[in-house]
């Protein structure tokens, strides 16, 4: 307390003494003046006549936290459910529901719901999904410093939603039926005719596919793009609702060759499988590999807004990251863990130059391309 506010304060004091000993009601005495410390820890000062004494306030521990969060994902089972275990080891006192649907459905379900939002978390596999509904409204701004940390190419500029992982698109083999001298080396080989009937790939409706073509489209060109797609259908390309189906089916040797993200191909090996791995479009002037990411957004005017903070804080953890890089095999959005043993560092690698972020708005005239060209 400065000398001058000492001072006033002594004065008041001798005041409301010499009022009382007439029978007055005595003064108020002066307000504590609280202090914000970084948003959530409050300072205030309790005032004595001789000395001031600082008590910072308590918040409530996380860990303590308790309740319930409803979670929208679109990722399989097998990949979301070790990390939601770890969630549970945590926090013991936060139940968590989840309700799986692909990035459409559940993009038009949150969208339904926005007058009344039923879920608190969106946990998903296509960024582009994200900004879109970013875009109309359907996220909370969060200034976690775990997600303000995220580069912004990975994120909302306000943080509604935040790249989680990420993952880059392969050409997996059979080691057994496809020899090296054979391999393709770009996403375009796959339409080659020599591959008919033997090519495996997620359809129209998986949002890493989807973010493949816009990207493809918009270094490529509309009319290139549509030739890929009418090729690949021409192909008689096998198309699935997922990557986990067209996996398996390159492992068990169904399939000679599969369009998956480069995770599907470190699960198969680690069970067993004989698979390889191609990354496409590596030469000089070619486009690169695709990257895209797993995202999360809190729901605006979800039930448990303070829970979902908790959730997705926990996703960007340390703990929660290195669960997505080790057991998945996912690039994890934290630089500073490490990546599972046998995953190939980004920095090795030709990226594509698209930023997928600022091309959500290309996502529609790309679907359109895609029906037009007959990819299921």
């Amino acid at each position: 307390m400065s000398p001058v506010r000492r001072l006033l304060f002594m004065a008041a004091s001798l005041l409301a003494v010499i009022l009382a000993g007439c029978g007055a009601a005595p003064a108020a005495a002066p307000s504590p003046e609280p202090q914000v410390v970084q948003q959530t820890v409050i300072v205030r000062e309790t005032v004595a006549v001789e000395q001031t004494v600082i008590v910072p306030a308590t918040p409530t521990p996380v860990a303590s936290a308790r309740g319930e969060i409803v979670v929208y994902t679109s990722r399989a089972e097998a990949l979301f459910k070790p990390v939601i275990e770890a969630f549970n080891a945590e926090y013991p006192d936060i139940k968590v529901t989840v309700l799986n649907g692909s990035n459409g459905e559940l993009a038009a379900r949150l969208l339904e719901e926005r007058a009344n939002p039923q879920a608190d978390v969106l946990i998903n596999s296509d960024l582009l999904t994200m900004a879109s509904l970013a875009a109309e409204g359907v996220f909370a701004p969060n200034d976690s410093p775990l997600v303000l940390d995220v580069p912004e190419g990975f994120r909302a500029d306000d943080g509604s939603w935040v790249a989680l992982t990420l993952r880059t698109r392969v050409i997996m083999y059979n080691t057994n039926l496809v020899t090296a001298e054979e391999l393709p080396r770009s996403m375009l080989d796959l339409t080659d005719p020599k591959w008919s009937g033997m090519v495996g790939s997620a359809n129209s409706t998986n949002g890493a596919m989807m973010a493949q073509l816009v990207a493809m489209r918009h270094q490529l060109g509309e009319a290139a793009t549509a030739e890929f797609i009418r090729g690949l259908v021409a192909n008689d390309t096998q198309f699935f609702g997922g990557h986990t189906d067209v996996r398996k089916a390159v492992g068990a040797g169904e399939l000679k060759l599969g369009l998956v993200n480069h995770y599907y191909y470190h699960l198969s090996k680690a069970e067993g499988a004989p698979v390889g791995v191609i990354f496409p479009d590596q030469g000089e002037g070619e486009p690169g590999l695709i990257v895209n990411s797993t995202n999360a957004g809190i729901v605006a005017g979800g039930p448990h807004p303070d829970l979902a903070r908790i959730f997705v804080d926990f996703m960007l953890s340390t703990r929660g990251q290195r669960i997505y890089a080790e057991q998945n095999f996912e690039y994890p959005i934290d630089p500073d863990v490490a990546l599972a043993e046998g995953v190939r560092p980004l920095t090795s690698l030709r990226l594509s130059s698209v930023t997928l972020k600022t091309m959500w708005d290309e996502l529609a005239p790309t679907r359109a391309l895609t029906q037009e060209a007959g990819l299921p």
